[in-house]
């Protein structure tokens, strides 16, 4: 299988082993499932998700294929014992007719994009041709990584075989506090940021085993938070325990709310909007917060 022009290395035989996660496992029960002979794949979902890795388990079905990004690189591509499968990214620029064009020799088309080609077409993105050629499409959508928490961790011991292999070293392992912030920290930019910080820390550790600390650095305080909460706590609720009705989870709510909403409301120079913005909530349920805690 023609396979070069991918950064990853050769697909896990059986990714059930790797993903846990409902949505991931009804994804790839999709594939299994799909006849690949004259199919065409949506694949879609974040930047950063494991677009590739899916269309990698579509090929993984298919002997003798060759991957093609460029309708040009199909003279001299057609022996009959290959299957040519044409890959699109850039769906707005791209000729369809070009697909109609090649379509008795094209086995596979399969698009990589970031959002459903509905939204497309409602933002004018695609014409109603492009759309009613799409709609024939087997549409998989990959969800963020943190959503799918239970992949996380497997994915995390995946790449880590991958990047010892790639790199020539002994296979690192992952420490328990390790894997409890893999599966807390948000990973805005999914399986690539995940991958990036991997191959980082395999590469500056020198322990086997790896730490949060080696993964995050700098963010390594910022996952704290929940460990810090927990010795604060800790450190007087034996006390609180004694005490009948104490109303302790009130109690705590109540304090870390008012603590947090004076640092917000310092960091944006006492602008409310502002403040509600950087916490994520409305800006009248602040005002009403601000209120009963006597903060302004």
């Amino acid at each position: 299988m023609n396979d070069n022009f991918l950064d990853f290395s050769i697909l896990p035989a059986n990714l059930l082993n790797v993903y846990k996660s409902q949505s991931m496992r009804e994804i790839l029960e999709k594939i299994k499932d799909t006849p690949l002979k004259n199919s065409v794949f949506y694949i879609y979902g974040e930047k950063g998700t494991e677009k590739i890795y899916i269309m990698k388990a579509i090929l993984y079905k298919m002997p003798n294929y060759i991957l093609l990004k460029n309708p040009k690189d199909l003279k001299g591509k057609l022996a009959k014992k290959e299957n040519i499968v044409f890959l699109i990214e850039d769906i707005e620029k791209f000729d369809f007719s070009l697909l109609e064009k090649h379509e008795q020799v094209i086995n596979c088309i399969i698009f990589l994009q970031t959002v459903d080609f509905e939204i497309l077409l409602r933002e004018g993105k695609i014409d109603l041709q492009k759309y009613d050629f799409l709609k024939k499409a087997h549409k998989i959508y990959i969800p963020p990584l943190n959503s799918r928490k239970q992949d996380i961790v497997p994915i995390a011991n995946m790449l880590l075989r991958e990047i010892s292999e790639f790199l020539g070293i002994s296979q690192k392992e992952l420490s328990k506090d390790a894997r409890e912030a893999l599966t807390e920290y948000p990973w805005p930019e999914n399986f690539y940021q995940l991958k990036k910080f991997l191959t980082k820390s395999c590469i500056n550790s020198k322990h086997k085993k790896l730490t949060s600390k080696d993964i995050f650095n700098n963010f390594h305080d910022k996952l704290s938070i929940k460990n810090f909460l927990e010795s604060k706590i800790g450190s007087f609720l034996s006390d609180f325990s004694k005490i009948e009705n104490s109303n302790l989870y009130e109690t705590i709510i109540q304090e870390v709310e008012k603590a947090l909403f004076c640092l917000v409301l310092n960091e944006a120079g006492n602008n409310q909007l502002k403040a509600a913005k950087i916490l994520g909530i409305n800006r009248n349920t602040l005002s009403k917060k601000l209120k009963i805690y006597n903060l302004i």
